[in-house]
């Protein structure tokens, strides 16, 4: 259960997550073809003998901040990394996307920005963008949303099925904050509790993109997992055995906003902390994975899987939190 900061910025974690679980039972009557449903990284259907990887995510109120700062380019990438980034974890390949732009007026710059960002991103992710929808919708959008769909094909299954006690767990380090958690940084904000002209530069960093690293080792690791809303408590998709996780010291940003009055044991469950994927791989995959994956970003060794179950982290302030 998440403590009050974020619920008093108007986001209560605890009732989304019953609105994903009543979600996924309604829809589930829809499935025929499907692989994996609600409630993991991405949805798989099988075609024929393909098997394809769906995921729609938004930038969230991020927007917000970006209108205000003038830095909407970022965004776009956070668009294209918010949805590679969980097709990975499933073991996708990313392919193609659709965008969706509403706009609360006509915004011939912010449109452009929003684009060239979305191309600059497709183009690390390696995907090409072959569609979406823009929309005018006065009354019912405050600036702008930005949201999209993305499609991935899978040649082997990542669910975490596989995961097992002694196994090693892995951590790519984050470009910042990500896209997620905004609503109670801007709630910091506007309180005067941070500066928005001295951290608006870290604060619309766009979220990092791991395509490349994750899709080198894919076929070493066991499962991944992308670290969004939520924060930590979504390892348990991959697995319900005990994970003990000695955190790094996170980027300034992450000290700035509990500074400001979020519990320390809230920031592991909102924000990332400055790990942006987790993957699980073999004691004795793991030097070679670890390896190529510094080609690319920092990479921690977090800790390891054992018995019995519950998320135990050591802080970097060496507190003990369980999630």
């Amino acid at each position: 259960m998440v403590s009050g900061e974020y619920r008093k910025a108007g986001v209560d974690l605890d009732k989304l997550h019953g609105y994903h679980e009543e979600i996924s039972r309604i829809i589930s009557s829809t499935y025929k073809h499907t692989v994996i449903g609600a409630g993991h990284y991405s949805g798989v259907i099988k075609v024929g003998n393909l098997n394809l990887a769906m995921h729609t995510d938004g930038v969230g109120t991020k927007t917000l901040l970006a209108l205000r700062s003038g830095l909407v380019k970022p965004v776009g990438i956070d668009c294209v990394a918010m949805n590679v980034n969980d097709l990975i974890c499933v073991g996708a390949k990313p392919l193609a996307l659709v965008d969706y732009i509403a706009l609360e007026r006509p915004m011939d710059n912010i449109v452009n920005e929003i684009v060239n960002g979305l191309v600059e991103g497709a183009k690390e992710a390696d995907v090409e963008i072959i569609g979406g929808e823009t929309a005018i919708m006065p009354d019912v959008i405050k600036g702008f949303d930005l949201s999209c769909t993305a499609i991935g094909i899978v040649d082997k299954l990542k669910t975490g099925s596989d995961i097992r006690p002694g196994d090693i767990i892995l951590g790519l380090e984050s470009n910042g904050i990500h896209s997620n958690g905004y609503s109670l940084v801007r709630k910091l904000i506007d309180e005067g509790k941070i500066s928005f002209d001295d951290y608006k530069t870290e604060l619309l960093k766009p979220t990092k993109i791991y395509v490349k690293p994750v899709l080198e080792v894919m076929d070493m690791i066991k499962g991944a997992a992308h670290i969004t809303g939520g924060a930590f408590t979504k390892l348990k998709r991959l697995t319900s055995y005990k994970l003990v996780l000695n955190m790094p010291e996170p980027q300034e940003i992450f000290k700035v906003i509990e500074k400001a009055g979020v519990p320390h044991e809230e920031m592991y469950k909102v924000f990332n902390m400055g790990i942006g994927i987790v993957l699980f791989v073999s004691e004795e995959l793991m030097k070679e994975v670890k390896t190529k994956l510094e080609k690319y970003v920092t990479v921690y060794e977090l800790g390891r899987v054992y018995d019995g179950n519950g998320i135990i982290i050591r802080s970097y302030k060496n507190e003990i939190l369980r999630l």
